[in-house]
């Protein structure tokens, strides 16, 4: 029959392939096992047949070697594929010394925090700036749970510095010391340990977005921003709607605090998708979007304990916010950390890392109980320490005490690099 006639089914092709081995692994067999006449006994009895010998299938040498050959391809794959992580993650995390945490091997809880730069994001530079956004992450292999806590970054404290005591909000710490700096004023301000540190571009959220699929939010209301129209309720957004939508601040309601609930949306969708699809063809994937757009001080060494012993956690994201109280100071706006709140945040991330909680007493503690007249609601005039001025290091005696009962808003400066951002 003609080939153009008929062709070949997979079904067709299979059976004649399974023929094919069937006839392969018994050509050798004796042939009188099968052919053989009974034999009479005396009496003319046939003796009883002959139990039938077992037949035993031997994997024909070409199977072997395509079955072989088969698995050192997927392994060389998933090798290849590791090799590309592991040299694309040269590039983010920092060099190791070839020894693994102790503290990632036991799978105890770690914090991580990461800082959000605006660094190469939407044409504004490459160098330089503030954060634009501070979030603390607990993650607890043990109850299986992943804490996002949002720090607002006009949140006021103090810095000490070469030139003396300087009183800032908390996101310039970065632009005085770098991430060391932020996560040595997170870790005061909260009296927590920090174990980790990431500095994120918010430039690469897009990628990272689209090399996952886009992500799923859901928005508390509509609004319109950069050309884009984000309707109310569950949506979906590829890489470029999710960094708009993670941006937005002056058109909610709650500000700042509006903006972090929708990037701890988008961060939280993420974690889901990547845990649902993780692979190393999916990290693969990611780290090629990160490119140098993350920097972190995670050893290269414990990148695999990290992701084996604390995979599990992903299954469970809880987000909190750090809830400030509005405050002037030389007519810039600030939030300010009341004891109370800095407690509740304190004891709540003590708790997912195992620890006891603790009574926070620091700079901005003691700033906040040395007022003389704010409450954060009728009276927003917030009074520097010692005499002290806002973004002028070294003035002041370094007193937290507040001494004088001079209000601050009396006071105005002209310009300040911080009012950009």
């Amino acid at each position: 029959m003609d080939n153009n006639d008929h062709r070949e089914s997979r079904e067709e092709y299979r059976k004649k392939l399974e023929k094919k081995i069937y006839e392969n692994a018994h050509h050798n067999e004796p042939h009188e096992h099968h052919h053989r006449r009974p034999h009479l006994q005396g009496g003319g009895r046939p003796t009883p047949p002959p139990v039938p010998e077992k037949h035993h299938y031997h994997t024909p040498k070409w199977m072997k070697w395509l079955i072989w050959l088969l698995i050192v391809l997927v392994a060389a794959g998933g090798l290849y594929e590791y090799h590309k992580v592991h040299q694309m993650a040269t590039g983010v995390f920092s060099n190791g010394d070839g020894k693994i945490s102790k503290k990632l091997q036991k799978g105890e809880p770690v914090s991580v925090l990461a800082m959000g730069t605006d660094v190469g994001a939407l044409d504004r530079g490459n160098k330089g700036g503030n954060t634009d956004s501070i979030e603390l992450f607990t993650i607890n292999p043990k109850t299986k749970r992943i804490t996002m806590t949002s720090i607002s970054r006009d949140t006021l404290v103090r810095v000490n510095t070469d030139d003396g005591a300087d009183y800032v909000k908390i996101n310039a710490a970065y632009s005085i010391g770098g991430p060391k700096q932020t996560v040595k004023q997170v870790s005061e301000l909260l009296d927590v340990p920090i174990d980790y540190y990431a500095v994120i571009n918010m430039g690469v959220l897009k990628k990272v977005v689209n090399s996952l699929g886009g992500v799923e939010v859901d928005n508390p209301f509509a609004f319109t921003y950069e050309g884009h129209h984000f309707k109310k309720g569950k949506q979906h957004l590829n890489g470029e709607q999710a960094l708009k939508y993670s941006r937005m601040r002056y058109e909610d309601p709650n500000n700042d605090y509006g903006r972090q609930k929708r990037q701890q949306q988008i961060l939280s969708s993420v974690i889901a998708k990547f845990k649902k699809s993780g692979s190393i063809s999916s990290a693969n994937k990611i780290m090629d979007a990160v490119g140098d757009g993350v920097k972190t001080n995670i050893p290269i060494d414990d990148i695999a304990t990290l992701y084996g012993n604390y995979h599990s956690a992903m299954d469970n994201v809880s987000t909190y916010h750090f809830q400030g109280q509005n405050a002037t100071i030389d007519g810039v706006s600030f939030q300010i950390a009341s004891p109370k709140e800095i407690n509740r945040i304190s004891k709540l991330v003590r708790k997912q890392l195992g620890l006891k909680p603790v009574t926070v007493n620091n700079h901005e503690t003691r700033m906040y109980k040395s007022q003389p007249n704010y409450d954060g609601y009728n009276n927003t005039d917030f009074i520097l320490p010692g005499g002290a001025s806002y973004n002028d290091p070294g003035s002041g005696n370094g007193s937290d005490t507040v001494s004088g009962g001079r209000s601050s808003s009396s006071r105005t400066r002209s310009s300040s690099f911080e009012d950009e951002y």
